[in-house]
């Protein structure tokens, strides 16, 4: 019963303080880490020469009527994928990746004019030994004749993983120089590692070019001249500092 007329009397005493006004009890608020931090952001490259390429080529034509576009379309991607082959491209790394139909017209004062079809007839095809993409090219290119087309090579590495991992250390090392620099230009002490996030990463392909005297031939045949370059490998990440 004592117990119970204290616990009343208590609870009295603390409504008056909180209805007069006086002597008011405020309860802290400590601040989250978040508001006492450093965000910085940190960036990896590595570089290294792709192992690995993609051709992307096949044969467009255009005839008057459908069936003879197709016939002379399909005779050309025949002779243009078995010379992919015949250079050691496997089945499975030869892909179509486009085959199309269309009308061609001609446009007049008379209105529009059925010139023919055009037939084009596209593949991908991976090349994994780099030193042979020369003779791959040439080798297509012949086979498919006059209407053969090249659209682009890509080269790229094939297991980026090791890469990514080497990226990612540099760009942690990237940020804690960089919150530190912060630190010390604000007069804080940097605390423990909050939050560390990978925001991109991403691998530059090169341009392909050849030197001038490559294109000089000392035969009948020239060697079309492919440059693989080297591919960069970048890994961005943001990291949060805690301020002591």
């Amino acid at each position: 019963m004592e117990c119970f007329k204290f616990l009343c009397l208590g609870l009295s005493v603390l409504l008056a303080i909180m209805f007069t006004g006086c002597d008011q009890f405020v309860m802290p608020i400590l601040p989250s880490p978040e508001s006492r931090s450093v965000h910085v952001t940190g960036t990896g490259s590595v570089t290294a020469e792709p192992d690995i390429a993609t051709i992307y080529l096949g044969v467009s034509v255009e005839k008057e009527t459908v069936e003879e576009a197709r016939e002379e379309a399909a005779s050309a991607m025949t002779a243009v994928i078995d010379a992919l082959k015949d250079n050691g491209i496997a089945d499975r790394d030869i892909q179509t990746e486009n085959f199309s139909i269309y009308p061609q017209y001609d446009y007049t004062e008379e209105g529009r004019i059925l010139r023919g079809y055009r037939v084009n007839n596209t593949v991908n095809a991976r090349v994994r030994v780099l030193d042979s993409l020369s003779d791959i090219i040439d080798a297509a290119t012949t086979a498919g004749g006059d209407i053969v087309v090249v659209n682009s090579i890509q080269f790229m590495i094939e297991d980026p993983t090791p890469l990514q991992a080497q990226a990612r250390t540099l760009a942690v090392k990237d940020a804690q120089v960089k919150a530190q620099t912060l630190a010390e230009a604000g007069g804080v002490t940097l605390g423990k590692l909050i939050t560390i996030t990978e925001t991109s990463r991403s691998a530059v392909p090169p341009i392909a070019f050849a030197e001038e005297a490559e294109f000089a031939a000392d035969s009948a045949r020239t060697s079309t001249p492919i440059q693989a370059g080297e591919l960069t490998v970048t890994v961005n990440i943001t990291v949060v500092y805690e301020i002591e």
